[in-house]
């Protein structure tokens, strides 16, 4: 093996177009020297890894692929189907009024199977009471309370919506009424179950 440097001129013809360009590269090389010799230790290449890979069978990829989409599918018709937990639309929606302006509506929702009555029930226009006061939402006969829906505090301004439930044959009363706790005084009334 020689350690003679080639000749620029052997190595690229004359009228090359790169020809200036390499000319500068290869004087870089030619300045640089030889490179050093190499060491004893890498004279020989090391060992190859005894470990194993192994390598997934395009099968097992579209199977993979395949359970993945349809779970995805199956969870989106359940979705779909499943109602989303959209909120049920009321069967009845009662209208209450009170004085100086204070309003509330309760949207009755359908009787389920224990026959329970839940309802939404949401008001504006009554003051907030002191912290531990609330008000009740009741069922009277013969214009007496008679059976409480459930009690709730509002907020200081705006609407408050509270849900509520009425575990009773509904058609024996005769109307809607909220109290604050402890009073009989309706604040509010409906005028009909």
């Amino acid at each position: 093996m020689s350690n003679r440097m080639p000749e620029f001129d052997d190595l690229v013809a004359a009228d090359d177009p790169e020809r200036a360009r390499l000319r500068g590269v290869h004087d870089l090389l030619a300045a640089a020297g030889a490179p050093p010799e190499l060491p004893p230790s890498l004279e020989t290449a090391p060992a190859e890894p005894h470990g194993t890979m192994r390598f997934l069978h395009r099968r097992r990829y579209t199977t993979v692929a395949a359970t993945a989409i349809a779970a995805t599918l199956l969870f989106g018709i359940g979705y779909a189907v499943g109602g989303r937990d959209a909120p049920a639309s009321p069967v009845q929606t009662i209208a209450m009024s009170g004085p100086a302006g204070a309003t509330a509506s309760i949207a009755l929702l359908a009787k389920d199977t224990a026959g329970n009555w839940p309802m939404t029930l949401e008001v504006a226009g009554l003051p907030a009471l002191p912290e531990g006061e609330t008000y009740t939402l009741w069922l009277t006969k013969d214009g007496a309370l008679s059976e409480s829906c459930g009690s709730f505090v509002v907020v200081a301004t705006g609407t408050t919506k509270v849900p509520l439930n009425a575990p009773y044959r509904l058609k024996q009363f005769d109307d809607w009424v909220i109290v604050r706790t402890g009073s009989t005084r309706p604040l509010l009334r409906s005028g009909k179950v």
